[in-house]
């Protein structure tokens, strides 16, 4: 009787771990995203486990520090093989995630305010498919290596940035500003479109 009470406390106590495990993670849903406009996604990939917990921000109020427990990175090439997406997914810390997207959204402010040639005084605020996504971008194609970061918090901890790396005109598979804005936009409205039906948890 007695291994039996302690085999069905080993059961409980594992699917308690299990359950716990299962949510403090990155599911696959945010990583299987395939690519839209005829960009095609590099195999993930993740953070090396030695990787920092925690990296440092900078904020119009001094430096900040956000946790990053894990992370992963895909790339989304067009079709010249150049990346125009760098997309991050990264997990805070439980107990610091309310306060990573405050900081997160800080930094926006601050990189955004000593930015010069940018779309808004201030960040933007853009909806697709119910999620909001904050960002700033830049109002001409023709400096900078990054056209816009934009950044998402869907909820269990996790953020999603998004990079739009600007090319080379012979490596560009759009010709002006605002193509690059409805490349941007029909991105991430794809992306959360996927991640609304996406049912591999």
């Amino acid at each position: 009787m007695k291994t039996k009470s302690i085999f069905i406390s080993t059961i409980l106590l594992t699917a308690g771990l299990l359950s716990f495990v299962a949510k403090d993670k990155i599911g696959n849903c945010f990583l299987s995203f395939q690519g839209s406009n005829g960009l095609t996604a590099e195999p993930a990939d993740r953070l090396p486990k030695d990787s920092e917990k925690s990296r440092k921000l900078k904020t119009n109020n001094g430096e900040v520090t956000i946790t990053r427990i894990d992370g992963y990175r895909v790339l989304y090439n067009n079709d010249k093989k150049a990346p125009f997406v760098n997309l991050k997914v990264e997990l805070s810390d439980n107990k610091s995630y309310a306060a990573d997207t405050t900081s997160l959204i800080e930094n926006l402010k601050y990189l955004n305010g000593v930015s010069q040639g940018m779309e808004s005084k201030d960040i933007l605020e853009l909806t697709f498919n119910g999620c909001n996504v904050y960002g700033l971008s830049r109002s001409s194609i023709e400096k900078g290596s990054t056209l816009g970061t934009f950044i998402m918090f869907p909820g269990n901890d996790i953020t999603v940035f998004f990079y739009f790396n600007n090319m080379k005109p012979e490596y560009r598979h759009f010709e002006s500003v605002d193509d690059y804005k409805k490349l941007r936009d029909k991105f991430m409205d794809d992306y959360t479109k996927h991640l609304k039906s996406c049912d591999n948890k």
